[in-house]
């Protein structure tokens, strides 16, 4: 049996206490500005936000994968990341999770790599440590930009159905037929630095945004 897969799985599954549990990615503050009420809006939000993380996330990722052994590079990547982003409720999910993941991570699988770059760094974003993270653990590349793009639509369809607009069925079958656009995302990204992320859809973030301002809210983020 492959080892590996294994801890990718693991890795990949809901249950590993990577911190998207607390966050919908601004899907919540989208449906209480009435702007996701049909299935039809839900779809094309998850698609919206499945084209933010790859153009901007996926820079990040595939940068900190590569300067993996780099701590000063990956430091310097984790400061790019948080000054480009603008939008202080995603800053903020971005540090949250990205901290939730390699504390995680270095207290699982009992890595000194892990736990030396998670004290080395000033932010932890989730993109950088997630990067870095998978090519600590020995996986290729492409499991790497394949897991981060399937982790942003199933926090997205879990989110949905914990905010009670689908069932888990619907949330199932929206997953089985958007996570087949993963590899056209990564194609159209493979190329880009950290230097040229960019938020493509700017709705998504704008309502993402918006959270703070809920009265009432579910998410963090």
């Amino acid at each position: 049996m492959d080892a590996s897969l294994l801890t990718l799985l693991q890795l990949s599954d809901s249950a590993f206490p990577s911190g998207g549990f607390s966050h919908s990615l601004g899907l919540e503050s989208a449906i209480q500005h009435s702007l996701v009420g049909t299935k039809g809006n839900l779809q094309d939000f998850i698609v919206a936000s499945m084209e933010n993380a790859g153009s901007f996330g996926l820079p990040f990722v595939h940068d900190a994968y590569n300067e993996g052994d780099n701590v000063s590079k990956v430091k310097d990547m984790d400061d790019l990341c948080e000054a480009c982003l603008s939008n202080h409720i995603a800053k903020k999910a971005s540090i949250r999770q990205g901290n939730s993941f390699i504390d995680s991570a270095s207290r699982i699988f009992h890595d000194k790599q892990l736990e030396t770059l998670s004290s080395s760094l000033n932010h932890r974003h989730f993109a950088v440590v997630f990067g870095v993270t998978y090519r600590i653990l020995g996986f290729s590349l492409d499991n790497v930009m394949t897991s981060f793009m399937f982790s942003t639509l199933r926090t997205l369809t879990s989110s949905a159905v914990r905010l009670d607009r689908i069932g888990p069925i619907e949330a199932q079958q929206i997953q089985y037929s958007l996570q087949s656009s993963i590899p056209d995302i990564i194609a159209r990204n493979l190329d880009m630095l950290s230097e040229d992320a960019s938020i493509s859809f700017p709705v998504p973030d704008t309502l993402q945004n918006a959270h703070g301002l809920l009265f009432s809210k579910l998410f963090f983020s």
